[in-house]
């Protein structure tokens, strides 16, 4: 369905809108993406503890005090945080300007350069940045000589991140039905497909 936004830019003559896809209408599919978005929370969070036992033998159990799990309450909000810078440290890398923002009726944060359009390939590596980004980072600080509860606290915030990419995830699934010669204008909760004009 086509729609009466902007022109974007970089975006190559003869290529028109195929796709305008919200994640916002979609209620059920909001729902069903954050339980699976816990779902992966879990399941990616006895990974990050193996890994951390690899580095860490002697941590078994969590044990956090309550000074401490002030500290696991900013260390979440530091990784939604960076789970955009990431999304915009993407952005900037293939020439956008990225702004940031959060959507509050669903609390979506997001990072966005809204009007730029990207080549499908590169769109789907912004769209992944913060999960393979935060992940390698967070698997990182756990070689270094930590306190248990600090450790603990990273892969917690490790497995977030992993959870909240679900969306990402998501977008990714849609960019992937069209071929590399799609261009791909990012949205706030959504994402808009341009490709060829097709002569007749």
């Amino acid at each position: 369905m086509t729609t009466e936004l902007a022109p974007p830019i970089h975006l190559p003559k003869n290529y028109t809108e195929v796709l305008y896809w919200k994640l916002s209408p979609h209620r059920k599919l909001l729902v069903v993406l954050n339980v699976v978005g816990l779902a992966l929370m879990g399941l990616s969070l006895p990974l990050f503890f193996a890994w951390m036992r690899l580095w860490h033998s002697e941590i078994v159990s969590l044990k956090i005090n309550i000074l401490q799990t002030g500290v696991l309450f900013i260390a979440v909000v530091i990784t939604i945080v960076l789970h955009e810078l990431f999304h915009g440290l993407a952005l900037r890398a293939y020439g956008a300007q990225p702004k940031y923002g959060v959507i509050w009726q669903e609390m979506m944060f997001y990072a966005t350069a809204a009007g730029h359009a990207f080549r499908r390939n590169a769109y789907i590596v912004i769209a992944l940045a913060p999960l393979v980004g935060l992940s390698l980072v967070g698997m990182g600080l756990l070689v270094f000589s930590l306190p248990g509860w600090l450790a603990w606290i990273i892969v917690i915030c490790a497995a977030l991140n992993v959870g909240s990419a679900i969306g990402d995830l998501w977008l990714v699934r849609v960019t992937l039905g069209y071929p590399t010669s799609a261009y791909i204008v990012d949205e706030k909760d959504g994402l808009r497909v341009f490709m060829p004009v097709v002569e007749s």
